[in-house]
């Protein structure tokens, strides 16, 4: 009888344990931390760049990493390596002069800019990142000069917009 008994609260506490188990409310997984990071990516890509030491993609996106992470130096140093590599590159010109600006080599930022432009007359980055060097010379007639143009040649780019917001802020400093 005694086993009986045993067997039977045995079972009781199984079905009240899988009851429990069954109308347990779910709890959702703990989020898995990204296992890839920027630390991770910075290690690839010098790997990379070991294997092929001119490749300008590879050197772009480790001066982006290297920017993000406030080291500007790093940053511009990657990216004049890949200028010296491949001259006409616009993305690398323009992260370069973004980056000197950052330094306080604002004749730099602006050799840059115009750098893009003797690649493509017009970009409306580069247009609009004159205006603004030119703006914080004190030059407004300029400023508004490459602003303008830059609106005239994005038309829909961020940078026309910017330019736009530039101007009307001009306007409204008069």
């Amino acid at each position: 009888m005694k086993k009986r008994i045993g067997i039977a609260v045995v079972a009781a506490a199984l079905m009240i344990a899988g009851g429990i188990l069954i109308h347990r409310p779910k709890i959702p997984a703990p989020e898995i931390p990204r296992a890839w990071n920027a630390a991770h990516e910075k290690v690839f890509l010098a790997e990379q760049l070991i294997r092929n030491s001119t490749h300008a993609p590879i050197l772009l996106r480790l001066a982006q990493l290297e920017r993000q992470e406030g080291d500007l130096r790093a940053a511009r140093q990657h990216l004049e390596q890949a200028a010296a590599v491949d001259s006409k590159q616009v993305d690398v010109r323009l992260e370069l002069s973004l980056v000197c600006w950052e330094l306080g080599d604002f004749a730099a930022a602006e050799e840059q800019n115009r750098a893009v432009l003797r690649i493509d007359p017009g970009q409306p980055d580069a247009l609009y990142n004159l205006g603004a060097i030119a703006a914080n010379r004190g030059d407004a007639r300029q400023a508004r000069q490459f602003w303008t143009a830059a609106q005239r040649r994005g038309v829909n780019s961020d940078a026309a917009e910017k330019s736009r917001r530039a101007i009307e802020r001009l306007e409204a400093a008069r």
